[in-house]
């Protein structure tokens, strides 16, 4: 049998109230018969997080190697919940970066030798303008002054190439750092980090376990205010509003285990979807979801199952 989001009818009229609250659903007329008034309207629903349970997933797949914290623990934003298996990424990393350090030393070593020719070159150009002087003046040969010459050019020369030597070799130590981000880049994904600060409800997954890209691994409850999303039938639908007081019960008791106010209800009517009997269900009714906060959230658990009462007296 399908089960019931509502127990109003149009046939026998609800009215009630939570706990040791009551109303009245019938008033006096004028003319001393009993007129139906409707106070309260009832709907199932469910206590959720104000800002929604946050499934964790991995955006690649894997085998779980570490499991780091545990239901009801306490998490920040980009604190690990848990890892995949990434040896291969740190060996790569690894590698990468040896490499990234040979290249350094290496242009170290090659900017060591670009000074040596530039201090080589500076004496040879003092010993050619020495040359030319003694040239001049017929103290020195030609000979003499030309391999001076050669000499200073050789230096110069040896300067541009190993000038040119580290050049292409800067290029490619970024070109290694630019792999090692993506090495690193490609790491992190397999450590498996909380989004948001909360606590977890549920690690899904065991070590060893292999997992699929997407596959929701954990879930976390954030911060925050604790609400109850309920489906109002379409016939008293139009009469929920925001500020109305409401009151929540386990379904078919009628003990108060929270109070609180309606802050949110959808603009628009919609199949009912927080509890059907089997999938494809057919629905004869429409609903409107409607959202309340909670004044004592302590006694009920998230995901439970409970009944709105909602006090629709004061709606214009």
């Amino acid at each position: 049998m399908k089960r019931y989001l509502f127990i109003i009818t149009a046939s026998a009229i609800f009215a009630s109230a939570c706990g040791n609250n009551s109303a009245p659903d019938k008033q006096p007329a004028p003319n001393g018969q009993q007129k139906s008034k409707v106070s309260y309207v009832v709907g199932v629903g469910k206590i959720e997080p104000e800002n929604d349970i946050v499934p964790l997933a991995s955006p690649v797949g894997g085998i779980v190697q570490r499991i780091l914290k545990n239901e009801n623990d306490t998490v920040l934003p980009g604190m690990p919940v848990l890892e995949l298996d990434h040896r291969i990424e740190d060996e790569k990393i690894i590698q990468l970066n040896r490499g990234l350090n040979s290249y350094v030393w290496q242009i170290k070593a090659d900017e060591a030798s670009i000074e040596d020719y530039d201090a080589k070159y500076k004496s040879a150009l003092v010993s050619l303008q020495r040359y030319q002087r003694l040239y001049d003046k017929g103290a020195e040969t030609k000979q003499v002054l030309e391999d001076a010459q050669t000499t200073a050019t050789s230096y110069l020369l040896n300067m541009k190439k190993m000038q040119a030597v580290v050049a292409s070799e800067k290029n490619k130590l970024e070109q290694m750092k630019a792999e090692l981000r993506s090495a690193e880049l490609e790491r992190d994904q397999r450590i498996i980090r909380s989004p948001v600060r909360g606590k977890i409800l549920e690690i899904s997954t065991l070590i060893g376990s292999a997992v699929s890209n997407r596959e929701a691994l954990a879930q976390i409850s954030p911060a925050g205010r604790t609400t109850a999303t309920c489906e109002v039938d379409e016939m008293y639908a139009g009469r929920v509003a925001v500020g109305q007081k409401a009151w929540i019960r386990n379904v078919g008791e009628t003990d108060t285990l929270s109070t609180g106010t309606v802050y949110a209800a959808q603009s628009f009517l919609r199949k009912k979807s927080l509890f059907t009997d089997q999938t494809g269900e057919r629905e004869d009714r429409r609903v409107r979801e409607v959202r309340i906060m909670l004044d004592q959230p302590e006694k009920l658990l998230l995901n439970a199952r409970v009944e709105c009462v909602i006090d629709i007296s004061n709606q214009n």
